[in-house]
């Protein structure tokens, strides 16, 4: 039986070594993909939704439905253990002596980041004055703290599974910098574009979940004829370009790509092609732009 993955595939007309010369991977791993005994990474992802013409998200649930189960998780909560330390009369600081365990676990306990191992309990319960069922008992029914969302950003580098440093690497910034983006702070046109090809996701819904406006011409779909000087400059700025920048890239004079984006030459076909692969675009993606 052909898995969702297959079945796109043999829509469109698409052999196996196809989307394997498009995703830029071996045909054997397309094939584990579509059987789900293989899970790509985040880039791989991305590519093989557009080899396929889906949306990223639709890709990203049928392997999602091959994940392993995260497995119960061990202890009991321990956010009511302030509460009961405090009718006890028990200091974090005797509860971590007692424990033989640092002051930040006990903390860490109450602060609902990790739960109490059950290995603890029966001392616990001993230090403070009661049984380990009516422990168990009391912190099963104490209210849980609230959750807080984590900010956009960090969710998507966490679902990705990226460290803060590899994010930094793949978009040409420091750690430091994509704290900071995590922490609240707007990040710089080209780094958005940047960091929604890292995490798989549209630039326009990438820049909402930051604040910005993304430009309409950021997105091929809705180019037509004629649009080719907005569209290069649209795609410059979020690409962090500047005109002499592009211009050393493609092997030209910056006033030949000022010409460009004033609407008074287009690119040969060379240029064309350079300009695709410096954007991130598909091959022949700009020609829908072209003035007719």
């Amino acid at each position: 039986m052909d898995t969702p993955l297959r079945d796109q595939r043999t829509r469109r007309a698409l052999s196996a070594h196809e989307v394997a010369r498009r995703v830029d991977v071996h045909p054997t791993s397309v094939l584990r993909w579509e059987r789900r005994e293989r899970l790509p990474g985040p880039e791989h992802l991305r590519a093989l939704a557009g080899a396929l013409a889906v949306d990223v998200s639709r890709v990203a649930s049928f392997f999602d439905e091959a994940r392993t189960p995260a497995p119960a998780p061990a202890g009991v909560r321990g956010t009511g253990l302030r509460a009961l330390r405090h009718e006890a009369g028990v200091p974090v600081r005797h509860i971590a002596a007692h424990l033989g365990l640092h002051e930040s676990t006990v903390y860490n306990w109450e602060a609902g980041r990790v739960r109490i191992p059950d290995a603890h309990l029966p001392a616990l319960a001993r230090l403070l004055g009661t049984s380990e069922p009516r422990l168990r008992e009391r912190l099963a029914s104490s209210p849980s703290l609230p959750v807080t969302p984590l900010p956009p950003l960090r969710r998507l580098r966490r679902r990705t599974g990226l460290s803060q440093e590899a994010v930094a690497r793949r978009v040409g910034t420091t750690r430091r910098r994509v704290g900071a983006w995590e922490r609240g702070e707007v990040p710089p046109l080209w780094a958005v574009r940047r960091l929604a090809g890292v995490y798989g996701v549209q630039v326009s819904q990438l820049a909402g979940l930051v604040g910005l406006a993304a430009p309409r011409l950021l997105d091929p779909a809705r180019w037509s004829a004629g649009d080719l000087p907005e569209v290069l400059a649209t795609l410059r700025a979020w690409t962090g370009l500047t005109q002499a920048e592009v211009a050393h890239r493609c092997g030209l004079h910056r006033t030949t790509v000022r010409a460009w984006e004033n609407g008074r030459a287009v690119p040969s076909a060379r240029s064309r092609e350079r300009l695709e692969r410096l954007l991130g675009l598909g091959p022949g993606a700009l020609l829908v732009a072209y003035p007719r």
